[in-house]
């Protein structure tokens, strides 16, 4: 009995010790990482490089006191910096931190109450050649974050809480999100993808690989994805590995599961991109929070040209052509409410399996042979070849078969039936296969010009070739 009550003691007395995951990660907070060196214009957060403006502004070291470019810093961690000349008033706004500081005046208002900058009453903000200086420590201290200067090497390390804006995702869950977000964790292999329109890529900390991303071509258009750990299953993410990485955002689809990420307290935005439309709206969501409103604009502007022409040249078309789109095999294709069957429609044909609910649908050759379809289109990813398909006795009497109207989707990243920006390029494809003598694009062209604007690429000749003979 003594040793029951002794082992259960025991028990107790570890369990008092093991605070539950979820109360642990509620505390994580998106943090500004700063490195800033005396007498240097440039500074560094979050690993990205940066300058402070107007040239020529600099921290200071100055009788042994640290003086830095106020608005530089605090507005890289999302904060806000104004200035009222009749009071010669700097005024500061970070989360709940309010600051108001005078020019040559040792004493600072911090949250309404004021409060001495130092015990020496030299020190004050002060304005060099023009720029407005703020004592540092007092400045990084009073904003909740911290402050070291290595009198050594003269470079300072400074952190701070960034500050969290409030978005609307796809689901509609209202997420608070850094309003300067530098660094970003994708655990959707296409939501990777929407960041190259917007110019952001650079801001990618982890990314998925996954067998459905050419990752030779991946690292080609973005050297870093080399460097990139893998991000972990959309499907089951991995809390503490995502935690390790400290992003100011997670990107996802819809579908993943985040009740543990939104635990943790980690700032994590739905997406749907099962419609071009979707997907285009995702870019200017992304674009909006990410602070590209022009990169989006041109995005969309440049995405919406191209479907209206291929609607104008279609709209008069009598009879559209059908299509059996496949995916991993054969047998497999797609229900109404998938990518593929919006983007049949918008290259001017109708999907055969448009009809069909439950997104990846198993189907029967007889179903096949009943549908009957004008053109055959296989996912980069399909299992059979166009060979296998064309040299199928159970497919013989498919018009598309005997017409030889079955094709091999292109693919360079990602195949261009998924829902990335590339696809815009698989429904240019398409209905220039399906109407050559109406739409009668330049594919070669239309690729190469795509990967230089919207993908600041410039494909390789060969890989074009490749792409295009797909």
């Amino acid at each position: 009995m003594k040793r029951l009550i002794t082992i259960l003691l025991v028990l107790v007395l570890v369990s008092a010790f093991v605070v539950p995951f979820s109360v642990k990660a509620q505390n994580y907070k998106p943090v500004a990482l700063m490195q800033l060196k005396i007498n240097s214009e440039n500074f560094n957060v979050d690993g990205l490089d940066m300058k402070f403006l107007p040239r020529g502004s600099a921290p200071l070291l100055i009788k042994e006191i640290t003086y830095i470019p106020v608005r530089g810093v605090v507005e890289a961690a999302g904060g806000t910096v104004g200035w009222v000349s009749k009071e010669r008033k700097v005024t500061i706004s970070l989360n709940d931190k309010s600051l108001n500081l005078y020019i040559d005046v040792p004493v600072a208002e911090v949250n309404g109450s004021k409060v001495k900058i130092s015990d020496n009453s030299d020190v004050e903000p002060i304005i060099v050649n023009s720029r407005t200086l703020i004592p540092a420590e007092f400045l990084i201290k009073s904003l909740g974050g911290t402050f070291d200067l290595n009198k050594a090497t003269n470079n300072i390390d400074i952190t701070l809480n960034k500050h969290l804006i409030q978005v609307i995702d796809a689901t509609g869950r209202k997420v608070m999100v850094p309003k300067k977000i530098y660094k970003i964790v994708s655990l959707y292999p296409m939501s990777s993808q929407l960041l190259f329109p917007l110019k952001s890529e650079d801001k990618l900390i982890a990314t998925p690989r996954g067998k459905v991303v050419n990752l030779n071509n991946f690292v080609k258009v973005f050297p870093n994805a080399k460097n990139l750990p893998d991000a972990s299953n959309f499907r089951d993410p991995n809390v503490e590995t995502i935690l390790s990485y400290k992003p100011d955002l997670v990107i996802t689809t819809y579908q993943t599961p985040i009740k543990k990420l939104e635990e943790a307290g980690i700032p994590v935005v739905l997406l749907n991109l099962e419609s071009p439309q979707l997907m285009l709206k995702s870019i200017q969501f992304l674009g909006n929070i990410l602070g590209k409103y022009e990169q989006a604009r041109q995005a969309l502007i440049y995405f919406n040209e191209k479907l209206n022409y291929i609607k104008d040249k279609t709209i008069s078309v009598n009879k559209k052509a059908t299509v059996y789109i496949a995916g991993a095999n054969i047998l497999t294709t797609f229900g109404g409410d998938f990518y593929q069957t919006y983007l049949a429609d918008l290259a001017g044909a109708l999907s055969i399996s448009k009809d069909l609910k439950g997104g990846k649908v198993n189907v029967s050759v007889e179903q096949i042979l009943l549908w009957n379809p004008d053109y055959i289109v296989l996912a980069s990813y399909c299992a059979d070849s166009v060979d296998d398909v064309l040299n199928n006795p159970k497919l013989k009497d498919l018009k598309a078969v005997k017409n030889k109207n079955v094709f091999r989707m292109p693919s360079y990243i990602l195949s261009y039936d998924l829902p990335t920006p590339e696809s815009i390029l698989g429904i240019m494809w398409l209905s220039d296969k399906l109407y050559p003598q109406i739409v009668n694009f330049d594919i070669e062209k239309e690729a190469r010009d795509f990967y230089k604007n919207v993908y600041n690429f410039n494909i390789p000749p060969e890989d074009l070739k490749a792409v295009i003979g797909g």
